[in-house]
Order: C-alpha cells, then structure tokens, then sequence
C-alpha cells in the first residue's frame, strides 16, 4: 500500500481531484490502473468544451453543455428512487465503476461534475449538506447552485436555502454548521470513509484496511485510525501488529469513551499471543 500512499499524496499535493478520485479503486483492486478511465473522463470534457466554443465565457451556458453531455448523452442516472439505497454498495463509491455501470452515490456524481468543471474552467465551491452536495457558482449576476445529483439542475439563491432549511430538519444540524465547503481532500477524504463504513459492515477486512491506509495519507496523526487498524489487524490474526496498534491508540487516547473496550480487546490478544509463541 506504500506505492499507493505515495500516488495518493502526490495528487493530492496537486489538488488533481480526478485522480485523487480514481486512485482509489486500488482499495478494491491494487492492480488497478487509471489511464482508460482518465481518458474517458477527458472526452466527456472536450465534448463539453466543443459545446462551449460559441460562449467560452457564459457559465451557464457551460452548465447546460455539462448536463447535456453528462445525462443525456452518456446517461449517467442522477436522482430516482432506485438509487437511494446505496449505503452498502461500494461500486457507488469507486469513480471507474461508476463510469461503466453509470450509476453512483451522490458524493462521486458530484466529483466527476466538479472534475468537468475543473476541465473547461468553471470556477466552484463543492457545498456538503444532510448526504447531499451542491455546487456554488458565480457569474456576472452573482451567485447560484447546481444540484449535481438532480442531472445538473441549477437553483437561485432562495431555492438553495430551502434545502439547507430542510436539510437542517432532517439531520437536525447545528445553526452553526449549516453546511461545510470541501477542497480536493475533503471529498477524498469522505469517499475513503464511507468505504470504510460498509467494508467494515460488510466484514471485508482486506479492503476495510486498504481504505483505513488510504485515510492515514490525510490524517496521519490520527489515533482512531490506528485503533480502527489495530481491529482490522484482529481480525486478520495479525496480532502482534494489532496489539501494536491498540498499545498506541490507548497511549494517545487515555480517556476515550472506548478505552475500557479497547484494553480488553488489547489485554484478550496478548494473552493469546503468549499462548502461541
């Protein structure tokens, strides 16, 4: 995984979204290569950019030639009831997959969106509500949102704080938090967490792991990453590494809620290590 780190660091040093994004099938597949995938995105993006010739600088213009490109002709599903349920699907996640099943989670329909965006030079902020992400774009008259998820549908001011409104009632948000902006790292880093989530739910423990080394790439001081390998070590019988990894967690998070758990966990592994050497 050290190559992959590395490749991961490297792009994210360059704020290169598209493949920071795609790097991330290595956590399926770590034989997996980018470069068909790059391509394709790229001649989603010329065709864009074609569309745009008559008006490089009208940015909403822009806009429609992404939709049109992206759900029309290539038929990438956006917002229906059958692609909600995707919380324990992790081909939803990977950017590759969803280039070929056209089906994806709203935070990677977003991501490939924004990467067009980046490719035919409108300028964005990526806005994460409740499980559902916009982006705000500015032109002349000011600023408006896109709703990636809802094939590119773009909404004036009023609209889009409806939908903070509602969000904040469904999630029951903060009036403090009523939405966060995420960079190139952000939304790698939420990717890379909900893969975690449903491996680990779904007791893939190699690929769990995979995505637990691709997160210490943007928290490598992290100690609950630490304890999450330390667990994940467990269960792949690599206890000498997951004691290791608990010790440190337990060193740097004396009064963490699960300490009491976690010093069992860890005092069950060095007696059974004992046992066995």
């Amino acid at each position: 995984m050290e190559d992959v780190k590395n490749e991961l660091a490297r792009h994210l040093n360059r704020a290169d979204l598209m493949r920071s994004i795609l790097v991330l099938g290595k956590i399926a597949d770590p034989t997996f290569t980018d470069e068909v995938f790059v391509e394709k995105i790229l001649e989603l993006a010329s065709k864009v950019w074609q569309r745009s010739m008559k008006a490089r600088h009208d940015v909403i213009f822009k806009l429609q030639n992404i939709n049109t490109v992206l759900f029309k002709e290539f038929e990438l599903k956006s917002k229906d009831e059958r692609y909600k349920h995707i919380i324990d699907d992790p081909t939803r996640l990977y950017l590759h997959r969803v280039l070929k099943t056209k089906v994806g989670s709203p935070l990677i329909v977003t991501s490939l969106y924004s990467i067009l965006c980046d490719q035919v030079g409108i300028t964005y902020q990526c806005i994460a509500l409740h499980n559902h992400y916009y982006l705000r774009v500015s032109d002349a008259t000011g600023d408006f949102f896109v709703d990636p998820f809802d094939s590119g549908r773009i909404l004036a001011e009023g609209e889009f704080q409806k939908k903070v409104r509602s969000s904040m009632q469904r999630g029951r948000m903060a009036q403090t938090s009523l939405y966060e902006i995420l960079d190139t790292r952000q939304v790698v880093s939420r990717i890379a967490h909900q893969l975690k989530h449903i491996y680990i739910l779904k007791s893939a423990a190699f690929e769990a792991l995979r995505a637990v080394e691709v997160l210490t790439v943007l928290y490598p001081q992290s100690p609950e990453l630490t304890r999450d390998r330390g667990i994940l070590y467990c269960e792949m019988e690599y206890f000498s590494k997951a004691i290791e990894d608990l010790r440190l967690y337990l060193k740097r998070r004396p009064e963490a809620d699960d300490v009491k758990e976690i010093k069992k966990l860890a005092s069950m592994l060095r007696g059974y290590h004992e046992i066995v050497n």
